[in-house]
C-alpha cells in the first residue's frame, strides 16, 4: 500500500470515529506517525483529503451495491437471488470494512453534501434500472414508478446499514433487515 493510500485509509477511520469537525491533520498524523510535511505532500488540507476519502467511500459502497447487472435475471427466482446478493453486498461492508458505512453515514453530509445527494441519486438510478428489468420481465408490476420506487429503496437500504451500524448485535439487525427488505420487495405489506 502506498502511503497516499496509507493515510487515506487512516484518514476514513478517524474522520469515522472522531468526526469531521473535531479531526485536525495532526490527528491523522499522529496515527500514522509522520510529520504534517509528509501528509502536505499528498493533501492540500483537511477539505482535500475528506472530498478524497468521501470518494473512495462512495466507490466502495457503489462496488458493493452496483456489482450486479440490472438486467441479467431471466426468471423470478433469479431476480429475487440478485435482490439478496444486492442487500448481502451492502451488509458485508459493515464487516469488511465498518469505517466506510460510519464515514458515509456520520460524516459524508458535513464533507460534501451536494456529492452525497449525487452518489443517492446514481444508486436510485442503478435500482431503477434493476426495478425496470423486472417490469419488462413481469416479476414485478407494470403500474410500478420505478423511478420514485428506486429513491425509496434507497433510502431503505441505507437506513438498514445506518441501524446495523450502531446495532449492539448487527448481525441480527443484518439478517431482519435483509428479509424485511425483500419481503417488502417481492411480498409488499398489504394482508393477504
Amino acid at each position: 500500500m502506498s502511503k497516499r493510500d496509507d493515510i487515506l485509509e487512516t484518514a476514513e477511520r478517524v474522520f469515522a470515529e472522531k468526526g469531521y469537525h473535531e479531526t485536525g491533520i495532526a490527528d491523522i498524523a499522529a496515527e500514522l506517525g509522520i510529520g504534517h510535511g509528509t501528509f502536505y505532500r499528498y493533501f492540500r488540507n483537511k477539505q482535500d483529503i475528506a472530498s478524497t476519502v468521501l470518494e473512495r467511500v462512495v466507490e466502495r459502497i457503489a462496488g458493493a451495491a452496483l456489482a450486479e447487472d440490472p438486467d441479467a435475471s431471466a426468471t423470478l427466482e433469479a431476480y429475487r437471488e440478485q435482490t439478496e446478493r444486492i442487500l448481502v453486498r451492502m451488509f458485508d461492508l459493515l464487516d469488511d470494512h465498518p469505517q466506510v458505512m460510519a464515514f458515509f453515514h456520520g460524516q459524508s453530509l458535513v464533507v460534501d453534501a451536494e456529492r452525497l445527494s449525487g452518489a443517492l441519486d446514481a444508486y436510485a438510478a442503478f435500482t431503477a434500472q434493476f426495478l425496470a428489468n423486472g417490469k419488462r420481465k413481469g416479476f414485478l408490476r407494470q403500474d410500478l414508478d420505478v423511478e420514485i420506487t428506486a429513491q425509496a429503496l434507497v433510502g431503505v437500504i441505507f437506513e438498514g446499514t445506518r441501524r446495523a451500524l450502531r446495532a449492539p448485535q448487527p448481525e441480527e439487525v443484518r439478517t431482519r433487515w435483509i428479509a424485511a427488505g425483500t419481503a417488502l420487495m417481492f411480498d409488499g405489506i398489504a394482508a393477504a
